[in-house]
This record gives structure tokens, sequence and C-alpha cells, in this order.
């Protein structure tokens, strides 16, 4: 009987999970995203979507549609279980396992939505490179926080380590996802011109840059989500020149990334 019921609430958080990952992928090919694979982490499952940045898509669509399926599926449960009582017996599991997923989900730790949805707000702010430093930082402090409650929750239960092999599992995500997001930075900067002209118009922002400044070190500074108009000042202050962001692309294929703009303008007069 106890064996038959435990069964049975595996299976519904199960399901709780195929519901979430069925909005990511329902949201995600909306948008002419392509679904690579589903698979099973420490802390469920988890759908890959290619990232392409020649399409326009809305990441944030993309990151909260699992929780937000997860809450609706939450209340209709509620409406259900309060209008159709004693319909099924575990009901009640079943409306704590989605809210319960949502909610832990968006917390703001990566790989959760949370972490996801936090980190491209630091970039669109910060740039791409400052942005996903802080988000890893902060994704580090709360996996140590959960791993300090996973062992409390440890200690006092005797039995369940559940929220540290999660808490371990976070802890080892934020040391292997780090290369990927400097490529993804480089393949946005190429395809943003393609962008541009199939939109027609596009956000800019504008940055000051000393002139000892490397070229390289000024795309840490940049994000895919914006046109870069960038204006060089000498010691004194005063602007010397000013570069669109494909010029500077341009002069980084032609020359190197370690070379300075005082260098670059010299070889330009």
């Amino acid at each position: 009987m106890y064996c038959n019921n435990y069964l049975i609430e595996y299976l519904l958080i199960f399901f709780s999970m195929v519901i979430h990952e069925a909005a990511h992928i329902a949201a995600a090919v909306a948008q002419k995203r392509i679904l690579v694979s589903v698979g099973i982490t420490a802390v469920g499952l988890n759908a890959v979507i290619e990232e392409n940045p020649a399409i326009d898509a809305n990441r944030l669509l993309i990151n909260i549609s699992g929780p937000i399926a997860n809450i609706l599926m939450f209340f209709t449960c509620i409406i259900i279980d309060t209008y159709y009582f004693n319909v099924w017996h575990n009901m009640r599991f079943f409306i704590y396992a989605n809210i319960c997923l949502a909610l832990f989900n968006m917390l703001p730790v990566l790989p959760l939505d949370g972490g996801r949805i936090l980190k491209d707000i630091l970039v669109s702010k910060m740039g791409l490179i400052r942005g996903c430093k802080c988000a890893r930082r902060l994704s580090l402090a709360f996996s140590a926080l959960l791993l300090v409650l996973g062992i409390f929750q440890y200690m006092s239960s005797k039995y369940n380590f559940s929220l540290i092999l999660i808490a371990g599992y976070m802890l080892y995500f934020q040391k292997s996802d780090s290369p990927e997001e400097i490529l993804m930075n480089i393949k946005n900067l190429l395809f943003k011109r393609s962008r541009f002209l199939k939109k027609g118009v596009y956000p800019g922002r504008e940055l000051v840059v000393l002139e000892s400044m490397r070229l390289g070190d000024l795309i840490r500074s940049m994000d895919f989500d914006r046109f870069h108009i960038v204006y060089v000042v000498n010691e004194n202050m005063r602007v010397v020149r000013v570069f669109t962001e494909q010029e500077i692309m341009d002069n980084i294929m032609k020359y190197n990334a370690d070379i300075t703009f005082k260098d670059l303008m010299e070889t330009m007069d």
C-alpha cells in the first residue's frame, strides 16, 4: 500500500516536470527555436534548446513559461479540488508538487529558470562577460546557502539528503558553463548585423573609452542586444574619434584584439 502510494507520488512529480519542460519547448518552438535534446539532471528534466543569435527570440518568455505552466496547473487543480471534493485522493500532493516546482525554479540560481532570467537582466545592464560573472557569483552564494540548509535538513531528518545533492550539482554547474558563454557573445556580435538589416531599427548604446584601452577589452563591455557607438577620449577627456561597433569588429579582424585605440588611430591617420 505505502509502496504504491510512493510510486504514485514520484509519477506525479515526474508529470509536473514534464508539464514544466513542455511549456519551455512550446515557447521555444513558437519562436522558431530548435529543441536539441531532453535530459535528466539532479534538478529534474532539462530541455536543451538551440541558441541561435540570428533569431530574435524572447528569452524571458522561454525561461518563465515553465514556472507559469506549473502555476496554472496549481490553480486549475485547486479549482477542481474545491468544486469536486475527493475526486482524487492524491490531488493535494499534485497541487503541492506544481507550486513547489514553480517556486524552486524561480530561485535566482543557475541553471534554474530564475537564474537564467537574472543572468539575462544582468547581461543587458552590464555586458555579457561581467553580467555572467555576476550571475555566477550570486548563484554560488545561493547554492552555498542551499547546501547549508541541506545539511540542517539531513541532521534533523537523518536520511533526507536531497538538498545536499541539488546544492552540489548547482555548485558544480557554476564551474562548467563559462567557455560557452564567451563563444556565444562572439556569435551574437557577428550575427547582429544581419538582425539589424532585417529589422531596420535597433536599440543603441553609447560607450566612452580611453585611447589607451585595447579593442579586445572593450568587447567584454558589449552586449548582444544593443548596437554600440564608441567615443574615444584622450587623457584630457576630449573626444578624439568615434567608432561604430562594426568598425571595431573589422579592425579586430584586420589587426588583433590587443591593439589599443591610440595605436589603431595612428595607423589610420
